[in-house]
């Protein structure tokens, strides 16, 4: 895994410079995925299922992030998903990969390069020197779970991100790590949050059922110019929990919207 770590920060880095991310962090990584053409869907799928998964269509790429989890989560697993994207779905093939657990201690390579794209994509190391330096203006060595919070925001990531990230730059040692786990556990990240006057979005969920209108459009389009079966019809809107019955009425009355409420159902 070593040597791949800096083709894997040289791309990353590449993509934040090619859609022009000048700050510290990534300020919308939702809209980021947008402007890369690909599609992502946002669905309260329930706390504790599955973090999101991905997969192409067509050769279209495809992002299904969980929205019952705390944002910071479901912030990382979308950066965690884009490096399935980038570096997983070659070609004309068509798989799904479902991701139950991100950003854990694994044997599995190709979810350590998922979550290693994702912290560099997110955390930069040269973006961690600066925000330090330039606004919490202390030394590594005198970081507090407080001026983690600080970090949390500013890049959009969960406290553990921040202090992994952080560990694995070897900014902090073994010491320093359990010594800001153990603070924020005593205090809990709500009251830091609190004391730090700051908004606290990134521990809640949003639970919001977002499906870009552009998902529909290309998979209707590719079927009804006749690209793709009745057969891979059924499969792509079955990503977004449309079942077989609903395909049916669809096909039956193909100048009926469809009802949100229908989708994604089956997760």
């Amino acid at each position: 895994m070593e040597r791949h770590k800096l083709e894997l920060e040289k791309t990353a880095l590449e993509l934040r410079a090619r859609f022009g991310i000048e700050s510290y962090g990534i300020p919308d990584v939702f809209q980021l995925i947008e402007k890369m053409d690909i599609l992502l869907i946002r669905y309260p799928i329930g706390k504790d299922t599955l973090c999101g998964f991905s997969t192409t269509f067509e050769g279209k790429k495809v992002i299904v992030s969980n929205s019952s989890e705390i944002l910071s989560r479901e912030i990382f697993t979308i950066a965690h998903e884009l490096g399935h994207c980038i570096y997983d779905f070659q070609g004309d093939e068509q798989k799904v990969i479902i991701d139950n657990k991100i950003n854990q201690e694994s044997d599995n390579f190709i979810e350590n390069r998922a979550d290693y794209f994702a912290a560099v994509l997110l955390m930069p190391e040269e973006e961690i020197r600066r925000f330090i330096k330039f606004e919490i203006q202390k030394d590594f060595s005198e970081i507090k779970a407080r001026d983690i919070i600080r970090i949390q925001v500013e890049f959009n990531v969960s406290f553990s991100t921040a202090v992994k990230r952080l560990y694995e730059l070897k900014f902090l040692d073994n010491t320093h790590k359990n010594l800001l786990f153990e603070e924020r556990d005593r205090y809990t990240s709500k009251t830091l949050f609190q004391i730090m006057k700051l908004d606290d979005r990134l521990l809640k969920t949003t639970d919001l059922l977002e499906v870009p209108q552009k998902y529909y459009e290309y998979v209707l389009s590719n079927f009804e110019n006749g690209y793709i079966v009745f057969d891979k019809l059924k499969e792509a809107l079955a990503i977004v929990g449309v079942d077989s019955e609903s395909i049916k009425k669809m096909e039956v009355h193909d100048d009926e919207e469809l009802d949100l409420d229908d989708l994604l159902g089956g997760y």
